[in-house]
C-alpha cells in the first residue's frame, strides 16, 4: 500500500514492477540490506517523482509551520511556500497522468519545473 500514490491512482512503480520476475528473491534481499532494490535505479528521475508526491503530501499533512510565511521569488513572480509545494504537486499528479507527453516539449517543460521549485523551496522544508 502507498496511500498517496493509491489515492490518484499510481500503480506503475518501481514495488509493483516485474511481480513475475524470477529475480524477485534477489530485490527482497536487497530491500533486506538497502531498504530498496535495484528497480529503483532504473529510472531515478521517476523514483523521485514519486518520492516527492508522498513526501509533499504527507508534509502537508502535518505540518506545523505556516506554509504562508516563506516568501519565495520563481520566474521573477513572489510564492509563498504553500505554493510552490502545491505546483509541485500539480505537475507531478500530470507527470503520472495518461495525459502526460514527455515527447510534447511545453508538456516537458511544465513537469521539469519541478525540480527548479524543488530547489527553491527545499531550504525551507522542515518543521
Amino acid at each position: 500500500m502507498r496511500k498517496y500514490l493509491d489515492d490518484i491512482g499510481v500503480t506503475d512503480r518501481p514495488d509493483t514492477m516485474n511481480m513475475d520476475d524470477s529475480r524477485l528473491a534477489a530485490w527482497e534481499e536487497e530491500r533486506e540490506i538497502y531498504g530498496f532494490d535495484e528497480r529503483e535505479t532504473w529510472s531515478l528521475i521517476y523514483t523521485f517523482y514519486l518520492w516527492l508526491y508522498e513526501r509533499l503530501m504527507k508534509y502537508k499533512d502535518l505540518a506545523c509551520v505556516d506554509l504562508t510565511y516563506h516568501k519565495f521569488d520563481y520566474n521573477s513572480k513572489e510564492y509563498t511556500q504553500g505554493q510552490l509545494i502545491d505546483m509541485m504537486l500539480d505537475r507531478l499528479r500530470f507527470c503520472f497522468s495518461d495525459e502526460y507527453n514527455e515527447w510534447d516539449s511545453k508538456q516537458w517543460e511544465y513537469v521539469h519545473e519541478i525540480e527548479k521549485i524543488w530547489a527553491i523551496v527545499l531550504p525551507a522544508m522542515w518543521w
